[in-house]
C-alpha cells in the first residue's frame, strides 16, 4: 500500500517545520511523533531529529519507516516504556534530557491529551537551549463540570500556554516560542 509508505505532512505543521529546518535547531524533537512523517521529512534534509511517541505499534512502524528509507543515522529514537520507567509511560523522563541540548521541539497535537501538560512544558523548557524553539499546536477542550465523567480526548488546559512556558520563553507567534535566556 503506497500510501503507508507517503510522507504526508499536514499543511498547517509544513509550515511550522520550515521553522527548525536549519542546522542551529538541531537536534529536533518530535514529541508525539505517530508514524514519524515529521522526523522523516527533517532527516530526508539532513537535519538530525528525536522521536519520541506513546504507541509501541506507531514507534515501530515510525522506526521501520526510518531503516527504508536509510535515515537511521539522522534519527534517534526515544523508547515511550522502559526499564528506567519501569515499563510506565513518563512523558517526561525518556524524552527530555533537561540538560539544555534541543535545539528545538515539535508538540503538534499532543499537550491537550496530558493531565497538568503544564509540567511537561516545564521540562521541554529545561531541554532547549537558549535561541531554541518549542513549536507547539495544543487544541484543548473546555472545562467540563467536576461531578461528570470525563470522556474527552481532549483535555482542558491546567493553565494558559504563556504561563506554562514561563519567564524564559518569549512568544514569537501563535505556536512558537523561543527561549531566551
Amino acid at each position: 500500500i503506497n500510501y503507508l509508505f507517503a510522507n504526508a505532512i499536514h499543511p498547517a505543521v509544513a509550515s511550522q517545520l520550515k521553522e527548525v529546518e536549519g542546522k542551529q535547531y538541531e537536534p529536533v524533537l518530535d514529541y508525539s511523533g505517530g508514524v514519524g512523517n515529521n522526523v522523516l521529512h527533517l532527516a530526508k534534509k539532513g537535519i538530525k531529529a528525536q522521536y519520541f511517541g506513546i504507541g509501541m505499534a506507531e514507534y515501530t512502524f515510525a522506526r521501520f519507516r526510518v531503516a527504508k528509507h536509510g535515515l537511521e543515522d539522522l534519527v534517534e529514537f526515544k523508547l515511550p516504556y522502559s526499564s528506567s520507567t519501569q515499563f510506565k509511560f513518563n512523558p517526561i523522563e525518556p524524552p527530555l534530557p533537561r540538560d539544555g541540548s534541543l535545539g528545538a521541539i515539535l508538540a503538534m497535537d499532543v499537550l491537550e491529551h496530558i493531565p497538568d501538560y503544564h509540567r511537561v512544558v516545564e521540562a521541554m523548557v529545561e531541554s532547549i537551549r537558549v535561541g531554541g524553539i518549542i513549536l507547539e499546536n495544543s487544541p484543548f477542550g473546555k472545562a467540563i463540570d467536576e461531578k461528570d465523567e470525563d470522556l474527552r480526548v481532549h483535555l482542558a488546559a491546567s493553565m494558559p500556554m504563556e504561563k506554562a512556558m514561563g519567564p524564559k520563553m518569549k512568544k514569537i507567534k501563535n505556536g512558537a516560542w523561543e527561549k531566551t535566556e
